[in-house]
């Protein structure tokens, strides 16, 4: 009786776990700057990080990340000007996860994510990738899309899927 009890508790904890994202390609690394995201996948790994590390030691951020994504509760702070040049010299992809007005509040200079509200900033997408190559005096950016909280574990395979190619 007590191997069946354990073994449907280990069931439930297993059932009530975080989302598992189904992303089987080359391990990642990835700075968050806000909230840490609630998936498994023991390919990737999150590492938290302030503004201010991001914006003082762009060198080692670079070298030792994959990328850094940059969530909602950062937006306010995270579209201030003084970052500006952060984004546009940083030598890695920014994920902006969850940004309906995707990398324009965070690259251009005069923007905040609550000023901007140009309608045509939303173009449907949730999440945005942004690269800048100030060398070739280019900007990229890729968009993700999500039409259900249910494809979330397909957005984020998605994702990495693009920065492991980046």
């Amino acid at each position: 009786m007590k191997k069946i009890l354990l073994i449907l508790s280990l069931l439930f904890l297993v059932a009530c776990s975080n989302d598992e994202a189904k992303y089987d390609g080359a391990p990642l690394k990835i700075a968050v700057v806000g909230d840490i995201p609630k998936l498994n996948n023991e390919k990737i790994h999150f590492e938290p990080i302030s503004l201010n590390e991001f914006s003082e030691d762009t060198l080692h951020i670079s070298t030792n990340f994959d990328a850094v994504m940059i969530t909602p509760v950062m937006f306010g702070e995270a579209s201030e000007d003084r970052f500006v040049k952060v984004y546009n010299n940083s030598k890695i992809p920014i994920i902006f996860f969850d940004s309906t007005k995707r990398h324009f509040p965070f690259t251009r200079d005069g923007l905040t994510y609550e000023t901007a509200h140009w309608e045509s900033l939303n173009n449907g997408s949730h999440t945005t990738i942004y690269l800048s190559d100030v060398d070739a005096n280019k900007e990229d950016a890729w968009y993700f899309y999500l039409k259900d909280e249910k494809e979330l574990d397909t957005l984020y395979k998605e994702i990495f899927q693009k920065i492991e190619t980046l």
